[in-house]
Parts: C-alpha cells; structure tokens; sequence
C-alpha cells in the first residue's frame, strides 16, 4: 500500500519515491486527507481507463485492472456538492516487468533519464574534445611540414645556378 500526502498548495505526493511491485495489476493508495469537511474523490486515470472512488480516513483506495503506461490521479474536495480544491497526484510510469507491474514516479523515471543523458553527453562532449584535438595536432603537422617544405624549396632555388632565372612570383 501506497500513501498519498496532500500539500497544502494542491500538489499530492508518494511517502515513498522509490519503485515498487504492483501485485495483481491493482494499487492501493492511502491518501492522508486533511482535517476539513467536506467530501474527498480520488479519480484516477490509467491509460484510457478512468475511475472514481470516495475517499475514507480510514480506508485505502483499491485500483484494479491497471495496466503498462502512465497513471494519473487527483483528489477533489467538495463541500456540499461545491468543488472547494483539485490536488493534482505526481504521476506514475508503470512498465511491464516479467508478467508484472513495476512503478515509479514520473519525477523519479525523469531524473534517472536526465542522468544517463548527462552522462552520454559527458562522452560525448570527451570524445569531440579528443578529435578537435587530434584535428588542431594534425594540421600544426601539416603548416610544420608545408613550412619546411617552402623553406627548402626557397634554399634551392636560391642554391641552385640553374634556378636564378625563375622569379619567385609572377609580377
């Protein structure tokens, strides 16, 4: 069983960050309601499937049948048939694991993709620097080795007495 914690500024979140089982394809969910009157409905969303269930203090909430995918919930408070407040509940990612169910918060999935795409790029960034540098090193090779070239091409043509007629450029 999961419990919910209702934030005063409409936000619900997991007691419990960390990825966990779903047994059976259904979740219990204990929302800790705040002490105001009123009545409190949690409607969840699991793909295209949508349900509705009251809220207890002392009851948990059961959602069966769920599926791979994400699920999405919210708490609504009414009072006296008004709607007073929507706690929006940090959604779910649900894979499919070896015939069973594994969830872990979205805010969780998104942090871990963040971090491996931080790392990719890290290597990625590493290897780039490598190649400009390897690239900066084979051109210093090259201008040293068309300098030498020049500078020997000049001393014999300035050595050589069969060279002395040849300008150096065209005028």
């Amino acid at each position: 069983m999961k419990t919910i914690k209702l934030l005063s500024y409409g936000i619900g979140r997991y007691d419990d960050v960390s990825p966990f089982i779903i047994a059976d394809n259904s979740l219990e969910l204990k929302v800790e309601l705040p002490n105001i009157n009123g009545e409190f409905f949690l409607i969840a969303k699991n793909n295209d499937k949508t349900v509705k269930i009251s809220l207890s203090k002392y009851e948990p909430a059961k959602i069966e049948g769920l599926t791979a995918g994400e699920f999405n919930a919210e708490v609504k408070h009414y009072l006296k048939g008004v709607l007073i407040k929507v706690y929006t509940i940090e959604p779910l990612i649900l894979k499919e694991v070896d015939g069973s169910i594994s969830a872990m918060p979205e805010i969780v999935e998104l942090k871990t993709q963040l971090a491996d795409l931080s790392i990719s790029f890290a290597n990625y960034k590493e290897e780039a620097n490598k190649t400009i540098e390897e690239m900066c090193n084979d051109l210093a090779k090259a201008q040293n080795t068309i300098t030498r070239l020049l500078d020997f091409a000049l001393a014999c043509k300035t050595a050589s007495p069969y060279l002395t007629d040849i300008p150096l450029k065209e005028e």
